[in-house]
């Protein structure tokens, strides 16, 4: 076999193909396990508030749903609670309180506050959610001179 004269110094050398180190390798590799841990953490806390939002959204639906039921008469707009709903209204754990307070001179107007809270597991604090109303007290609207007694309360109260 002969060499060339041009040949006859130099070491043999493959030929080099283009690709990747063995650290960039490590680093792609490095910044994609922090990109995925980052994923999975925004995954996490989006599943936490999708669930407070639905609870929170449950809980202004029971709160109408209660002082719908103190307008119409079924419940009595005094002082209650805190009182579990019944499972054929929630099957969380939510409760609510009734709270009510004349807010004129007279005592014919009513406030009447719904509280309904979800009481979490784990004790910290409970999601909250008030819904608040004014409203003729009921033992006056339905007394026998309900009429007359509202018309005079009206008419005091625009002079």
């Amino acid at each position: 076999m002969r060499f060339s004269a041009s040949s006859r110094g130099r070491c043999y050398r493959p030929r080099r193909h283009p690709a990747f180190t063995l650290m960039e390798v490590i680093i792609a590799l490095a910044v994609l396990g922090m990109s995925m841990v980052a994923i999975g953490t925004l995954i996490q806390i989006g599943g936490q508030n999708a669930l407070q939002a639905r609870l929170l959204t449950t809980a202004q639906f029971l709160a109408e749903t209660k002082l719908s039921e103190v307008k119409a008469g079924i419940l009595a707009p005094t002082a209650t609670g805190p009182i579990p709903f019944p499972a054929t209204e929630t099957m969380e754990p939510f409760q609510y309180t009734i709270r009510s307070q004349p807010i004129d001179s007279q005592g014919m107007l009513l406030s009447v506050e719904i509280l309904v809270e979800y009481m979490t597991i784990d004790g910290s604090l409970p999601l909250q959610h008030r819904v608040t109303t004014w409203m003729i007290d009921p033992a006056i609207e339905l007394a026998p001179d309900s009429n007359e007694q509202i018309r005079d309360f009206l008419t005091l109260e625009d002079i």
